[in-house]
C-alpha cells in the first residue's frame, strides 16, 4: 500500500475541516501550509484577490512530515478567484517534478476546481488524479463525507500508480 500524505492550506478553516475529515476516513498523515502573516480582514481579502489575479506564489510555512518521504500526495486547497490559493501554489512549485502522483481536492464557493487542476498540471508537469471539487457549504455542513470516502477508495486503488506525464516546454520561442 502506498504511503499517502495529505497536504492542505486553509485560510478560514473550511479546507482544514475537509482535511481532518479526510484524515479520519483514511488514516493518512497530514501536513499543513500556513501563512507567515495571517490574511485577516479586508486587507487579507485584498491580498488573496491580488495574489490570485496575478498568479503569484505567496510565502508560506509548512508544518508536517517531509513530503518526499511519501509515495503520493493528496493536495487540498481553497479556490481564490478561480485558481489555487497562492500559498498552495507556492508549495506546489517547490515540490513539483518529484515524480509523485498528485490527487487534488478543491474547496470552492462556486467554481474554479478545473482551472486549479490545470494550474497543478502546468506547475507539476503531470495531471492530478483524481480531482475532487467540493462546495464550501458541503464541507461546512458535513455533506462531503461520501465524496471523501470515494476519493480514499480511488487513491488506495491507484496506489503509487503511474504519473501521467504532460510534456512542458519552457524553451524560449523564436521571434
Amino acid at each position: 500500500m502506498a504511503k499517502v500524505l495529505i497536504l492542505h492550506y486553509s485560510r478560514t478553516g473550511t479546507v482544514r475541516q475537509a482535511a481532518l475529515q479526510l484524515q479520519q476516513i483514511s488514516g493518512w498523515a497530514m501536513g499543513e501550509v500556513r501563512d507567515p502573516t495571517p490574511r485577516v480582514g479586508f486587507l487579507g481579502d485584498l491580498r488573496c484577490v491580488i495574489d490570485s489575479v496575478l498568479g503569484r506564489s505567496a510565502p508560506y510555512v509548512y508544518d508536517g512530515p517531509p513530503p518526499e518521504s511519501f509515495d503520493r500526495w493528496v493536495v487540498l486547497a481553497p479556490i481564490w478567484v478561480d485558481g489555487l490559493a497562492s500559498p498552495m501554489r507556492a508549495l506546489m512549485r517547490d515540490i513539483a517534478h518529484h515524480g509523485r502522483p498528485v490527487s487534488l481536492v478543491c474547496v470552492m464557493a462556486r467554481t474554479g476546481a478545473f482551472r486549479a487542476a490545470d494550474e497543478v498540471t502546468t506547475i507539476d508537469g503531470s495531471e492530478p488524479h483524481p480531482v475532487l471539487a467540493l462546495k464550501q457549504s458541503d464541507v461546512l455542513d458535513g455533506h462531503c463525507r461520501a465524496e471523501l470516502s470515494t476519493l480514499v477508495d480511488t487513491v488506495n486503488a491507484l496506489g503509487t500508480g503511474p504519473v501521467i506525464a504532460t510534456p512542458v516546454d519552457f524553451s524560449p520561442r523564436p521571434a
